[in-house]
């Protein structure tokens, strides 16, 4: 009775994710509401009256990529919320580090320029207002 009913939803809840996707969260779903099946047993508790709940529940927990066997989630690393940095790859395939610090970013100006004219060197000491004193010169 629950798992034809659990497989339907979950066929339902999942019929628009990729092929690739598919079979394994309608199985991860009827996994769940299997498990919590057993949980309200142990508890004592009615588990066909529970059964459209731990549907539903179930269907979140797949959605939430959470899994049954404990298994560590699929992080997406374009999403902000997973807190990972995007890596590039160098010619040997290291990852190294590529945010808004690095110097591979085009947009921020790294060159430093330099005058050789005393005057803009003293105009610049005086804005800022120090001396050539305090500069140990």
């Amino acid at each position: 009775m629950a798992y034809p009913r659990a497989m339907r939803a979950a066929q339902r809840a999942f019929s628009r994710w990729h092929n690739r996707k598919r079979e394994d969260a309608i199985a991860e779903c009827v996994a769940k509401v299997w498990a919590t099946w057993v949980y309200n047993l142990e508890k004592g508790k009615d588990p066909v009256a529970l059964l459209g709940p731990n549907i539903h529940f179930a269907i979140l927990f797949v959605r939430y990529d959470r899994k049954v066997a404990g298994r560590a989630r699929g992080f997406d690393v374009f999403d902000f919320r997973a807190g990972m940095k995007r890596q590039q790859l160098d010619g040997q395939g290291h990852a190294g580090p590529s945010d808004r610090s690095d110097p591979l970013n085009g947009w921020i100006d790294w060159a430093v320029r330099t005058s050789d004219d005393p005057a803009a060197w003293a105009a610049a000491l005086e804005e800022a207002g120090l001396t050539p004193a305090d500069l140990g010169e």
